[in-house]
């Protein structure tokens, strides 16, 4: 965007109101949106304005300890939301995170901490000063003064004496435990019987419901809910319509974390731009992250990896995105349709389905086909088609896209068009028509090893690639009249490379490939593979069709034994 432009768009989001804010900031780099709310006068209320979800997204992808100013602005419910996503390990509280964030918490605003103690289900509070410090009285029959020897050295009232399961973190409890006293006597005095009498189940099961409710009430569900969303697609649910107006929650905060990364362009990104109706808007974008909520969670992400998060809302966007693409045959007007009637969970599932699917015949063809009949099995393709491959057989598998403006290099990425898929089938074509290659060469693995020289470039199995074994094969062809896969003599290399130039050589692999694979378009996909083979040999041994050949260490065409 031009500078100019820039400056305009920043000067329109310094008007909008804070409830009018929340995506376009959860569209901005994570600095940036920190600078942005900070930089406003009324940053508590913008802050207050973001959703549960959209708050703890921030907070992660600033950095805990970069955002202690948004922890300064939060309202107590969206550092709730924070603690229940970071504290909890299934259904046990992690005492050394929550001493941790409460640390964290107090160093951005002990007025925040006091509100948060304030309002904490007291059940969670026992239980985490159960795992922290260990709480003795008195003995009733026993004299303070003798038996002062025998107690731990901390206590405010000469009643409770306690000592810290964490010595690191002793100076912060009692910190704690003075704000508590100092508020409220009463209630400490409460929170110390239940550390000393209150069983810890009962106490622990207690704060988890509590937790779990609070979770549900974001459309967060536990594990075995959100595994729904990998099952597969009856045709009588993608018949079900929804009804907008009952996903829409009441006087909450809509979250946008999960919308602002539809990538411009996608038929969803050009969909929801096309509905006018408000409601609807609002629906689906709740739908969008309560879908997102369902992948985190099914897809046992670790909510310390602010990344992987990320990769989860995309991969939501870009399932649901297939799904839609799938439906609507990639016509605007019907998508636009489809989203006001289709649940996006069933689109998603769809999509989900379509490339689970791939990955299975993926699957197959390494497990079964003939990448089984070699001790190497995926890794005899060359690197670039090993990278599709691998990433074909992802848990959520990938395709490999090009260079482009937002990537230097090759990349992964989800499946997101029909195209997509069209891709990902033609490459599982691709790799099944080598099958009939590998099968004419007839490579024993142990024999070939046996021989190999060890100066040169191959020197194990997993280094052997079809190609090499093809030119190899070849290059046998043109020294003794027999298409095998042996390696050439070191000793012979200068003569055998004369007979070895890139276009006699590429013409014979070529009259090879016409007999083994007589079906035209199984020739064109072998054709795909080989190519860049052929360019990458011209481009390194034209060099020495006049002379001196390559030094045999430096060559990696061809396999070499010592003899």
């Amino acid at each position: 965007m031009p500078k100019g432009l820039m400056v305009l768009e920043e000067k329109r989001l310094e008007r909008l109101p804070p409830e009018e804010l929340a995506l376009h900031l959860m569209r901005m780099p994570a600095k940036k949106r920190l600078e942005t709310v900070l930089s406003r006068v009324d940053a508590e209320a913008v802050v207050a304005a973001l959703a549960p979800q959209d708050f703890y997204f921030s907070v992660k992808e600033i950095g805990a300890d970069d955002a202690l100013p948004l922890l300064a602005l939060a309202r107590v419910e969206q550092i709730n939301h924070l603690f229940d996503l970071e504290w909890w390990q299934k259904d046990s509280v992690a005492p050394a995170k929550a001493v941790d964030w409460l640390e964290r918490l107090a160093l951005a605003s002990r007025e925040k901490l006091l509100a948060w103690l304030q309002d904490a289900d007291f059940e969670l509070l026992v239980i985490l000063f159960k795992r922290w410090i260990s709480v003795t009285t008195v003995p009733e029959d026993v004299d303070l003064l003798e038996a002062r020897d025998k107690l731990p050295l901390n206590t405010l009232d000469d009643l409770y004496y306690w000592e810290s399961r964490y010595p690191q973190y002793e100076g912060f409890i009692k910190d704690l435990l003075s704000l508590l006293f100092e508020v409220h006597q009463g209630f400490y005095k409460e929170l110390m019987d239940h550390i000393l009498w209150a069983a810890d189940v009962e106490m622990e099961e207690d704060a988890y419901r509590f937790h779990k409710g609070r979770l549900e009430d974001l459309a967060i569900p536990d594990f075995y809910d959100a595994l729904e969303i990998y099952r597969s697609l009856r045709p009588e649910e993608m018949a079900l319509r929804k009804e907008p107006a009952l996903l829409k929650p009441e006087g909450a905060s809509i979250p946008c974390f999960a919308l602002a990364l539809i990538p411009q362009g996608d038929l969803l990104q050009l969909s929801l731009q096309g509905i006018g109706d408000p409601l609807l808007l609002d629906s689906l974008q709740v739908e969008l992250a309560n879908l997102a909520n369902k992948v985190i969670v099914a897809d046992q992400l670790q909510a310390d990896d602010p990344e992987a998060l990320r990769r989860a809302v995309d991969k939501t966007v870009a399932c649901v995105n297939l799904g839609l693409d799938l439906k609507s045959a990639g016509d605007l007007k019907l998508s636009i349709e489809v989203l006001g009637s289709t649940f996006l969970e069933h689109l998603f599932r769809l999509g989900q389905e379509e490339v689970a699917n791939l990955r299975n015949r993926m699957k197959n063809l390494q497990l079964q086909g003939w990448f089984s009949r070699w001790p190497g099995g995926l890794r005899c393709l060359e690197p670039y088609w090993l990278e599709s491959a691998e990433a074909l057989l992802r848990k959520t598998p990938r395709l490999m896209r090009a260079p482009s403006e937002s990537h230097a290099s090759r990349h992964e990425d989800f499946f997101r068009t029909r195209k997509d898929l069209f891709e990902g089938k033609r490459l599982i074509d691709l790799f099944t028509a080598l099958g009939p290659l590998f099968d004419a060469l007839q490579v024993e693995a142990d024999p070939l090893m046996d021989g190999l020289w060890k100066g040169g470039l191959v020197r194990s199995v997993e280094d052997v690639t079809l190609g090499l074994m093809i030119y190899t094969a070849a290059a046998r062809f043109r020294q003794d009249g027999e298409w095998v896969v042996k390696p050439l003599a070191i000793t012979k290399w200068p003569a055998a490379f004369s007979m070895l130039l890139p276009d006699p050589l590429e013409k014979l692999i070529r009259s090879w490939i016409d007999r083994i694979v007589p079906d035209a378009s199984q020739r064109e996909m072998v054709s795909a593979y080989l190519d860049p083979l052929f360019r990458e040999y011209a481009e390194e041994m034209r060099p020495f069709t006049g002379g001196t050949p390559p030094d045999p260490r430096l060559v990696k065409h061809f396999l070499f034994s010592a003899d």
